[in-house]
């Protein structure tokens, strides 16, 4: 499913209406129904509060009190701005409401009293206020009537997205709505996954209201969701006359003299993803740690000087190098001085998908072209800080910013970026972004990050043909692992529970294939 900015959506509504046919009006009663329904099932018979602007999300608002009122709910009005800059589809939506006799509301400074005692007494107000055209600061008295909802003591559900927020960058344009449930039309908006604006949506939905597909081929949308569904069809067969050869060998460079867990997390993760082989190389000093800690990989250890890999290890990697279909580096490797050098003859070795995590992206930042001496696709996995290194930026610009910034970088080197976060995007070399929304809080953890290494480098073992597919199934693995954990608990569940759920988040994703998703946590 397409992630869309508010741009992209105008110029989608436009076509519909006016090269396919269907009427604005036809999309804006679809809209008001969709939402109905939804309050129906999980409100029914609240006392409702319907908040409208004069723009086309406010004629959603107004199709939605005329069905509650039509099925006897009770329902109070209020329309906020001048009756006489709302568009055409609103201002006939208005009209309808006059027709049926049904009575509502302008707001007025004078009438502010009377509008917060609704809204404090209301089981669930309508968030149909703004939508998403605001850019810029919000305007009196739109920043009064947002400021009003912090009386609100019921629910709130925001229509497409919730008033006053920024629907490309998820900004607050100067105060917004916090909703407990946005329902948005057509396509989600990147608003809703951005920082803050992620935080103020509450659960998301998205509801059909028949733009069709044949929209979607007349422009250039690049920006999708990771779904579940879509790729459920695509986690590697294990067939019955198969052997550990069929699924892949990969190699694992992590590890130091201070640093002993991560490489054993993401080797472990790596295992439990599914390839058929897994070697982990770390410095020698160390290997006789690591081999205590897991049973099933195979260990290489490679020269080390000072507690870290020397360029010496270069030459054994040289050797070797071609017979795994997937290397990753960087889990616990520490930062040495001749790491920037050891990681550019890495990338002029390596013809197969490298994952550059943790401590290699560190060495890696010192000089980022390097990047452009790849022989072979490369997947980095950093998180916000290491993001900000590699762009010599600050940690704030990259959370500000996040899909630019990624897909700028991706862009520019040739690579797949996993910038991780709430929610995890992934950049691919032609600039599209792709949005991850599974993972849970039990993933705030040290460790996780190694774990997301390693099953990166199961998946692709398996599938280092198809990388795009292998990193979003690799995203959604360690993210539904994150909410298996998470249903246990979010405070207690550590690294290695996430490895042993990466089995149950397979089992949970192949119950999705055939099946259809529209809703979305």
């Amino acid at each position: 499913m397409y992630v869309v900015n508010a741009q992209e959506m105008r110029e989608l509504d436009h076509f519909t209406i006016e090269q396919i046919g269907i009427p604005g009006s036809v999309l804006m009663e679809n809209a008001g129904v969709a939402v109905v329904r939804e309050i129906e099932t999980r409100w029914p018979g609240a006392r409702v509060v319907v908040v409208s602007g004069y723009g086309n999300n406010g004629g959603d608002g107004l199709v939605i009190a005329r069905h509650l009122l039509n099925a006897g709910w009770q329902v109070s009005v209020w329309v906020v701005g001048d009756e006489r800059k709302m568009t055409k589809d609103c201002l006939a939506q208005l009209r309808i409401l006059q027709s049926c006799s049904y009575s509502f509301s302008f707001w007025e400074e004078e009438k502010e009293e009377e509008f917060l005692e609704e809204l404090s007494q209301a089981d669930l107000v309508v968030d149909a206020l703004l939508g998403t055209g605001i850019k810029g600061s919000v305007r009196e008295p739109f920043a009064r009537v947002i400021e009003g909802f912090l009386k609100v003591k019921g629910s709130i559900i925001a229509v497409d997205i919730p008033s006053g927020i920024n629907a490309d960058t998820g900004e607050i344009c100067g105060v917004a709505v916090k909703a407990d449930l946005t329902l948005s039309f057509a396509y989600p908006k990147w608003g809703h996954f951005l920082y803050p604006g992620a935080q103020h949506r509450g659960e998301l939905i998205v509801a059909d209201i028949s733009i069709p597909p044949e929209a979607e081929g007349h422009f250039s949308l690049t920006d999708q969701m990771i779904l579940p569904c879509s790729l459920a069809d695509e986690i590697p067969t294990r067939h019955p006359f198969s052997h550990k050869g069929s699924y892949g060998h990969a190699l694992v460079i992590a590890g130091s003299r201070e640093m002993t867990g991560a490489p054993v997390l993401s080797a472990m993760a790596g295992l439990r993803a599914g390839c058929g082989l897994l070697t982990l190389a770390v410095p020698d000093g160390i290997l006789h740690i690591v081999e205590q800690k897991i049973n099933e990989a195979i260990f290489w250890g490679l020269p080390e000087e000072g507690g870290f890999l020397s360029l010496q290890s270069l030459h054994p990697l040289a050797e070797r190098i071609k017979k795994y279909q997937v290397i990753a580096i960087g889990p616990g490797m520490g930062v040495w001085q001749e790491g920037n050098k050891w990681i550019q003859s890495l990338l002029t070795l390596c013809e197969v998908p490298l994952i550059i995590d943790a401590d290699a992206l560190t060495m890696l930042s010192q000089n980022p072209d390097l990047l452009l001496q790849k022989k072979g696709p490369v997947i980095l996995t950093p998180h916000p800080a290491e993001m900000a290194r590699l762009c010599h930026c600050t940690t704030r610009e990259v959370e500000k910013n996040r899909r630019e910034t990624a897909r700028q970088f991706a862009r520019k080197y040739g690579v797949y970026v996993v910038l991780k976060g709430t929610y995890t995007l992934l950049a691919t070399p032609d600039g599209a972004v792709y949005v991850n929304t599974r993972g849970s809080a039990a993933l705030a953890k040290g460790g996780s990050g190694d774990v997301l290494t390693g099953i990166l480098a199961g998946v692709l073992a398996q599938k280092k043909d198809d990388v795009l597919t292998s990193i979003q199934l690799a995203l959604l693995l360690h993210g539904m692992a994150g909410e298996i954990c998470g249903k246990r608990s979010n405070y207690s569940s550590i690294a290695s529970e996430v490895i042993l759920a990466i089995g149950e988040a397979y089992e949970w994703l192949r119950t999705l294939a055939n099946s259809k998703c529209t809703n979305f946590p």
